[in-house]
């Protein structure tokens, strides 16, 4: 059986008022981050769960691989053009929350990987040993979830540390409706 390389890309978040030398760190945050749910989620671990003085928090992003169809694709073109659009994607989303975390204070680490969302998660959960993994919920109805599967649910029953699924704006609103 081949090993699987993982190609995983860290964006540090350098801010000279953050003295991260100096400063004793007590538990690893992961922070799942994605398109539609990451602002709450984030907005959330901050009020609620972060601990500014003695966390390390790092953001996660999984870009699914892109898989084309064969009948649809384009030969005229080398075929990196939308893998290279979403990772640039990742990299500026990532970035614009680390420069939120910074801007509070807060010592972050960003990390940006391809893959399967439920597999990666769990394996650079494992891997860097964090403590908690605090994430959002796509809220798929039953049929979607039956058939894709939750993300959310899968870490929560394989990783090996605290899994937070924090509500987003998106799911408090709905419940009340």
């Amino acid at each position: 059986m081949a090993t699987e390389a993982h190609h995983d890309v860290t964006l540090h978040s350098d801010h000279p008022e953050l003295d991260t030398e100096g400063q004793h760190i007590d538990r690893v945050v992961f922070v799942c981050i994605e398109e539609k749910s990451g602002h709450s989620v984030l907005n959330w671990a901050v009020k609620q769960f972060i601990r500014p003085e003695s966390d390390l928090v790092v953001l996660i992003h999984v870009r699914p691989i892109d898989i084309p169809s064969a009948p649809y694709m384009n030969t005229t073109s080398s075929g990196q053009e939308v893998p290279d659009i979403r990772r640039e994607e990742s990299h500026k989303m990532l970035r614009e929350f680390a420069h939120e975390l910074v801007s509070k204070k807060i010592t972050c680490k960003a990390v940006s990987m391809i893959g399967d969302p439920k597999s990666e998660i769990v394996r650079k959960v494992i891997e860097t040993k964090a403590d908690v993994l605090i994430m959002g919920s796509r809220q798929l109805g039953a049929i979607k979830r039956a058939f894709l599967g939750s993300v959310s649910d899968y870490c929560a029953h394989n990783c090996p540390c605290t899994v937070v699924i924090a509500k987003t704006a998106d799911t408090v609103e709905s419940e009340e409706a």
